[in-house]
């Protein structure tokens, strides 16, 4: 083992150098420690190669996205003097390896959002590792909304009305990222899976930036038009820059804040900021009932599959339920990785109550599809809609030939993914 040591900081969903709490920590425990700060990026088993009810953990979108995530991140960080390591592993395993040649004298990341990252802390604190954790992808601090926290497993409307109702409680500004480290040369070459992934279409799932959008002022009428199936500027597009944590979730927050100054505030600006406290919500609500998350039922819910109804799932996931506006959605998500707001509530709803199937096997099938992937909000979102999530509701049905009148009544959309249209689709 060299002599040299080092502090890790530990990437997970944070991929990114401004506003990253993490990242942040890591340098400030380096320096008092006297240490080099070294990033690493973990190709994990459970999210690279491992099944689920006999699906794959992700998709060549989400593994795309990622993979040149992190590639811009390392060239980020570089400009910094802070080195990116990148290996194909479990992080405790990588950490072993890294210990046969530095010393380590801590590792920095994330608040565990689920089971599986607390799992994998506990197996580096088992190595006898300090492993220090911070909130790095929240709005708020968990000190500043005690009293909303306090009330899960609530609905998000409670929720949302704790945090509302206490007007001293804001997300924080973002924090310019300035700092410089000492570049450690990484001691193994890149996993190919790194630059297999990167050659994934990413047209086929283009997401526009931030930037544009706002610029373009369709935030003044995101509140009307976040619903549509298809269009350019209809929904933000923001899931997948924050799934990967591209970009800090403060920073949209104060970015719709500012938009308001120069354009004015109405609804629709206000609506932005409502669906972040849904995202919120759901990574609150997912750390309090842990594995519960995963469940059909309740906590005492044993997770079995039938599968005597694979004929039906299969359908669904290929698109060939014969109802039109399921199968355009479906074979939009599995071409581009892509599905709007409205799209993925229809199909869920007909997957759970037209078929009668497990949500579960929904939700892992998105997991397995959707570029913008997010464990809390994917697992939430589904719960919500099979009714037993933290909703009163009891879950939500939707009228598919309605909802296919009102959000596609020229059938443009269904004629391009159902291979009717020869036009080029646009987001």
């Amino acid at each position: 083992m060299s002599e040299r040591s080092v502090t890790i900081w530990l990437v997970r969903d944070t991929c990114r150098i401004e506003d990253n709490p993490s990242l942040n920590l890591a340098l400030e425990t380096a320096g008092q420690s006297g240490t080099a700060c070294l990033a690493l990026a973990c190709l994990e088993p459970r999210r690279w190669k491992h099944y689920q009810f006999g699906l794959a953990r992700t998709g060549s979108a989400w593994k795309s996205f990622r993979a040149n995530t992190l590639i811009q991140l390392r060239t980020e960080l570089l400009q910094h003097d802070i080195s990116l390591w990148i290996g194909a592993g479990d992080p405790s395993a990588l950490v072993r390896q890294i210990r046969e040649w530095f010393s380590i004298s801590a590792i920095i990341t994330d608040l565990p959002l689920a089971t599986e990252e607390t799992e994998e802390n506990r197996r580096l604190q088992n190595l006898g590792l300090k492993v220090l954790t911070t909130q790095s992808d929240e709005l708020f601090e968990a000190t500043n909304i005690h009293s909303a926290l306090e009330r899960l497993p609530c609905s998000f409307t409670q929720f949302r009305k704790t945090i509302e109702k206490d007007g001293s409680v804001a997300p924080s500004l973002p924090v310019k990222f300035s700092a410089m480290g000492s570049p450690v040369a990484q001691i193994w070459l890149d996993p190919p899976e790194l630059y297999e992934a990167r050659n994934f279409d990413k047209h086929r799932y283009a997401q526009p930036g931030w930037q544009q959008y706002l610029e373009s002022g369709a935030l003044s009428t995101y509140k009307k038009t976040r619903n549509a199936l298809e269009g350019a500027n209809m929904s933000s597009r923001l899931s997948a820059w924050l799934a990967h944590g591209c970009l800090s979730v403060r920073r949209a927050w104060h970015d719709t804040l500012q938009y308001e100054e120069s354009y004015g505030a109405n609804e629709s600006t206000y609506w932005l900021r409502f669906e972040l406290l849904w995202r919120e919500f759901f990574r609150w609500y997912s750390r309090h009932i842990g594995s519960a998350l995963f469940t059909k039922t309740s906590k005492n819910d044993v997770c079995k599959v039938n599968q005597s109804e694979s004929v039906l799932f299969e359908n669904w996931c290929s698109g060939n339920t014969g109802v039109d506006i399921i199968d355009a959605a479906m074979r939009e998500l599995k071409q581009t990785g892509w599905l709007s707001n409205r799209g993925r509530q229809l199909v869920a709803s007909h997957v759970i109550y037209e078929y009668g199937l497990d949500w579960r096997l929904g939700a892992a099938w998105f997991e397995s599809q959707l570029v913008d992937f997010d464990v809390a909000s994917n697992w939430g979102n589904w719960a919500y809609i099979a009714g037993v999530g933290a909703d009163p509701r009891g879950g939500r049905i939707f009228d598919l030939e309605s909802q296919a009148e009102r959000y596609d009544p020229q059938k443009t959309y269904r004629d391009r993914w159902l291979g009717l249209s020869p036009r080029k689709f646009e987001h």
